[in-house]
């Protein structure tokens, strides 16, 4: 009992160095405050029980969509509703000053994060909003050539297009097998897809559609040596990944808090390689802008009024992905996948699979598809039926998180048993 009344104080004391004194942190919503110290290596289930039990979904649910949107901690929703509650009371500018102070803080915990400085991080909206940025804001023009995955989210793919429509330069897309063999086979046909005029090479790290990983740090490695630039869309890495920007080698990287990284609505993460950030053009300016900004957030994140109340929660998001341990964390997810697919092979009559087949190759993803079943009827009667929340995309989407168990998957596929009939 005292080391778990010691863990809160610790965790709450945490949270208050970081808050305004006159925001009143609710306490720790999950009852169990222990998991705020770091977690060893290799946790056990009855560890990942209590994870899940830090999350406000009932019992009569199960949320395996994290590509998409994942809960945040009840105490991360707390500190965020407590915060606006706050800003309901007192809106002046002396209030208001305690966000942008918290900003700072909260780009420094996302630059040690990513493994790069905070002078290179932004804050934005959102993915698709990070990836515009740089879409909108590099100079290109006719005989400049853009190299994209086929794979890519909208926002990385047709923001592009609808650019060049404009500028005049060539938007060109390269394919990847379905199960590619290794890295090897993706590095040759991006090789063989580049040329004299390729200036930029823009993918997703983890395609959306199929699970595929591309081999980022490889890619950026070989666009480097032909004077390349990169933009890697991290939307369904960062989170998930253990990642280390300056190691992988981008210009650009993209991502969202509200998707792996479990933390509030409305922000995103944009990284820009210090050497890379003259080549952008702000699209947006706004009050508090300054012509001679050199940093990420300041030359390129500037977007007006925003909910300054969801940023402000950013470092507690962090703290709570820490104390669980990158490497724990990718490795459960990688274990829950990997348990969901091999269930699936063993048990669901019709079962044929749309991500790889390779670990190595796939990501949190698994696609599944049901002989004679219509995936989208599938997806809705997995909810409707059995409160099981996941995604139509190419098959039934199925991203598990910490936030489930694996009695959870094998409770996804007893469903899918049953909706195969």
């Amino acid at each position: 009992m005292k080391n778990t009344q010691k863990g809160r104080r610790d965790f709450l004391q945490k949270l208050a160095a970081g808050a305004a004194a006159t925001i009143t942190i609710p306490a720790w919503a999950g009852p169990h405050p222990e998991l705020l110290q770091k977690a060893t290596a290799n946790p056990d289930e009855a560890y990942w029980q209590k994870v899940k039990e830090q999350f406000a979904v009932p019992s009569h649910l199960m949320m395996v969509n994290a590509a998409n949107l994942c809960p945040s901690p009840v105490s991360i929703n707390d500190q965020v509703n407590a915060t606006m509650k706050e800003l309901g009371k007192d809106v002046s500018f002396q209030f208001r000053a305690r966000f942008a102070e918290k900003r700072q803080k909260s780009l420094e915990s996302l630059a040690v994060f990513l493994g790069v400085t905070k002078d290179e991080v932004g804050i934005t909206r959102n993915t698709s909003e990070s990836n515009n940025i740089v879409v909108n804001g590099l100079d290109l023009k006719p005989g400049d050539e853009v190299l994209l995955w086929d794979q890519n989210h909208y926002s990385n793919a047709l923001s592009w297009d609808e650019r060049a429509k404009r500028f005049g330069f060539t938007v060109k897309r390269f394919q990847t097998p379905a199960d590619p063999s290794g890295k090897e086979e993706i590095l040759k046909i991006v090789e063989n897809a580049m040329t004299s005029s390729t200036r930029v090479l823009a993918f997703s790290h983890i395609s959306n559609t199929t699970g595929l990983v591309l081999p980022a740090e490889d890619l950026c490695r070989l666009a480097r040596s032909r004077k390349v630039l990169t933009l890697v869309d991290g939307a369904q890495s960062f989170g998930f990944i253990n990642l280390n920007l300056q190691q992988m080698g981008c210009d650009f990287y993209s991502a969202s808090t509200h998707k792996w990284l479990m933390g509030p609505l409305e922000n995103g993460v944009l990284y820009v390689r210090k050497e890379s950030l003259p080549l952008l053009w702000p699209h947006v300016i706004s009050a508090g802008w300054k012509p001679q900004s050199m940093t990420t957030d300041e030359k390129l994140c500037v977007f007006g009024q925003r909910n300054e109340t969801t940023p402000f929660a950013l470092p507690e998001t962090i703290a709570f992905h820490d104390s669980i341990g990158r490497a724990n964390i990718e490795a459960r997810v990688r274990a829950l996948n990997a348990r969901l697919r091999e269930q699936i092979q063993s048990k669901v009559p019709g079962a044929t699979f749309v991500s790889p087949s390779r670990p190595e190759m796939t990501g949190g993803i698994t696609i599944v598809n049901i002989n004679g079943k219509k995936a989208p009827d599938l997806y809705n009667n997995l909810y409707t039926q059995y409160g099981i929340a996941g995604a139509p995309s190419g098959g039934v989407r199925l991203s598990p998180h910490i936030y489930n168990t694996m009695s959870d998957m094998d409770k996804v596929v007893s469903a899918l048993v049953k909706l195969s009939v």
